[in-house]
């Protein structure tokens, strides 16, 4: 069955039982207590732990192991090597090969970028260990998400924490979002935001949000793909008005969010380009709303000397 299906299929069913792998890396790491922190950034703060680094080699590995010339671009660029490798699959991906149309059944591996955050929510990590709040490990999750020519067609997103073995949330675009049953309105516009990268043009708009009406509040969390989940879950929109979120951190859940009918652009309402030659700042900022609003609302709202700070991302020079 497995051999017979699609590449794209296979890629997704195997990217499935990956990030669930990665997931049991990452608590085992955490329970093992012994998290070898570094700080990847000169001039502020970016964690990154054993667990980051375990989860990338694990998920790197085992991909690459079933496909050979996979273009795979992770964000972390130092690895430690694990044993786990993840040669398993998930048959409920399988049995949605019928439902695939035909330029995804046709989708050639030399056409395919897959963008991996082994560990989205590092920080939280690190704030989860250091003041004994374990509640923020909810927060994290793996992510991996497939781009053909340059558009996001498929995303996993693996909650470790959730409940107590973990959840997976997944998609392939037309075929539906699966392992969350996404909320279809809520009486409140709750629109969530960064927990640690708040900066003045995300503040001024999110107070525009609320000037117009589309923010009844706002929560503050951590990770790219958690703030979708959210999303999913009831929240009206998440917005980050800055250049700091990267590829890894939305391929992924813009591919869950669209599946499930919301929207996930910059700022500016422009698609997010995912090809292998582009820079990894989403310099146009993240702006991603639930199927029950409408997003060119909130594109609209925020005001254009905000949008004129962010460029829209180019190729890498």
């Amino acid at each position: 069955m497995f051999n017979r299906a699609s590449f794209l299929t296979r890629l997704v069913a195997s990217s499935v039982k990956v990030s669930e792998t990665a997931g049991g890396i990452i608590k085992n790491v955490m329970t093992a207590g012994d998290l070898k922190i570094v700080n990847k950034c000169d001039g502020g703060y970016d964690p990154q732990t054993e667990a980051d680094r375990r989860a990338q080699y694990c998920i790197v590995q085992s991909l690459q192991n079933r496909y050979k010339d996979l273009k795979i671009i992770g964000e972390e660029d130092e690895t430690t090597a694990c044993p786990e490798v993840e040669l398993g699959f998930s048959e409920d991906v399988l049995n949605l090969e019928s439902s695939l149309n035909s330029e995804l059944r046709n989708i050639k591996e030399e056409d395919v970028v897959v963008w991996v955050d082994p560990l989205d929510g590092t920080s939280e990590v690190a704030l989860a260990v250091k003041n004994k709040n374990l509640a923020l490990l909810e927060q994290v999750t793996v992510l991996i998400g497939i781009a053909h020519k340059g558009r996001a067609v498929a995303g996993i997103i693996h909650q470790p924490y959730f409940s107590e073995n973990g959840r997976t949330v997944w998609a392939i675009n037309g075929c539906g979002v699966h392992g969350i049953t996404p909320a279809q309105s809520n009486a409140k516009k709750v629109v969530v935001t960064t927990r640690s990268h708040l900066s003045e043009s995300v503040s001024s708009a999110l107070e525009a949000l609320k000037n117009k009406d589309l923010a009844d509040s706002i929560e503050k969390v951590g990770g790219a793909g958690y703030k979708v989940l959210k999303v999913l879950e009831g929240s009206a929109a998440y917005v980050f008005a800055s250049a700091g979120c990267k590829k890894w951190d939305t391929c992924a859940p813009e591919a869950v969010l669209e599946a499930a009918g919301g929207n996930l652009t910059d700022i500016s309402g422009r698609k997010i380009r995912y090809d292998s030659n582009i820079q990894l700042n989403n310099t146009g900022g993240v702006l991603a709303t639930a199927s029950w609003v409408k997003h060119l609302d909130y594109v609209n709202s925020i005001p254009d000397d905000i949008k004129n700070q962010l460029p829209e991302v180019a190729s890498k020079k």
